[in-house]
């Protein structure tokens, strides 16, 4: 039995300051300014090792941005010094010299650059600024320091139709691409930019063709919003999912102390505060954790009557509030994709005239 029942928190994400040199608009925290108040590096060590003791193996560090911070490389150190494997992602701008050497110092699992435009203009319009190419080659630079190197780009409207592009950019490169769908948690997200059912189509079907086709010449990882239980297997990855670990295996902790199931939740989703409670505590006792702990008693709509629904769960959480508001039915759903598209095929089948025989005898 582990300290905290049969749920641990295996991954974490801990944003170390919300600070941030860009404004993205699908930035669920909202980054930009510090926050209020932010925890002390002493805060932050005590929390890893809580996490440590908690059962934490893997642990995401970012912010905002988190090379901002003053002491992110003694934070990042602690880390690997109590036994939790280090990830790191990161915008890459304020990355030098200095910085490549304390990252082959810290040897992570992987550091992730955020790289949202496969074009400088595309690029500029997805995060404002003109770093294009200072972006892509602090990625190469990390790739050929030797450390795993992986670009994360989140899709929206905005720049789901490039993906032809990114991957032409991508391949054959030596860096994996973790690819992402932009949920509405964050306060600068429009309305615009969340994908239609056809434009989720597009995702699935460009996903599903680099998985088949380019597999070894550009390793695609695919998060928790791809899409669930489809009624062919594609990929490996649908036999793996047993619902959204947020709150289950997954904790998100902010610079400020508010905990949350997962960071690409919003103020709605707020655990608890470590000012006020030791993570254990939160962790162990938190309402909302526990109805995350049972999303079965929530489920609304057809995620409740579909018959994977005890496994699924209703597919990403962040996801589910993107599309329906909830937490308890997400439409971003390959199953839910295919059904739909049976159904309409079947209609458009069902108004064509058919071919009458005349009557008559054999």
């Amino acid at each position: 039995m582990t300290p905290s029942g049969r749920y641990r928190p295996t991954a974490a994400v801990l944003e170390i300051t919300n600070r941030c040199n860009l404004r993205c608009p699908h930035c669920a925290s909202n980054s930009g300014r510090p926050r209020e108040y932010e925890m002390s590096v002493p805060e932050l060590f005590e929390v890893v090792d809580d996490l440590k003791e908690l059962g934490c193996k893997r642990l995401t560090m970012l912010g905002g941005e988190p090379l901002l911070h003053p002491e992110w490389f003694e934070i990042g150190r602690h880390v690997s010094a109590v036994g939790i494997t280090l990830q790191i992602i990161t915008n890459s701008l304020a990355m030098d010299d200095a910085v490549r050497q304390k990252f082959r110092e810290l040897d992570p699992e992987v550091i992730g650059v955020s790289i949202d435009g496969a074009t400088r203009e595309s690029y500029l319009a997805t995060r404002g600024v003109d770093k294009f190419d200072l972006c892509l080659r602090n990625l190469w630079s990390i790739r050929d320091d030797g450390i795993p190197a992986a670009a994360i780009t989140t899709f929206s409207r905005k720049n789901l139709y490039e993906f032809d592009r990114f991957v032409e950019l991508f391949v054959d490169r030596g860096i994996i691409w973790q690819i992402q769908l932009a949920n509405s948690t964050g306060s600068r997200f429009c309305d615009d930019m969340k994908l239609a059912d056809r434009d989720f189509e597009f995702f699935v079907d460009r996903a599903i063709k680099v998985k088949k086709e380019l597999a070894k010449r550009l390793p695609l990882q695919l998060t928790d919003d791809f899409g669930y239980f489809p009624y062919e297997r594609w990929v490996p990855e649908f036999d793996l999912w047993e619902g959204c670990p947020a709150g289950r295996r997954v904790i998100g902790i902010r610079s400020n102390g508010d905990v949350l199931p997962c960071l690409s939740l919003g103020d709605g989703f707020v655990a608890g505060n470590l000012l006020r409670a030791t993570l254990r505590e939160i962790w162990e006792n938190s309402p909302l954790l526990r109805t995350f702990r049972n999303k079965h008693e929530v489920l609304s709509g057809r995620c409740r009557s579909c018959p994977h629904a005890l496994r699924c769960l209703a597919g990403c959480t962040a996801s589910a509030v993107t599309t329906t508001g909830g937490i308890g039915e997400n439409l971003y759903c390959i199953r839910r994709m295919e059904e739909d598209k049976l159904v309409e095929d079947f209609s458009i089948s069902d108004d064509r005239p058919t071919t009458e025989f005349p009557r008559g005898d054999a």
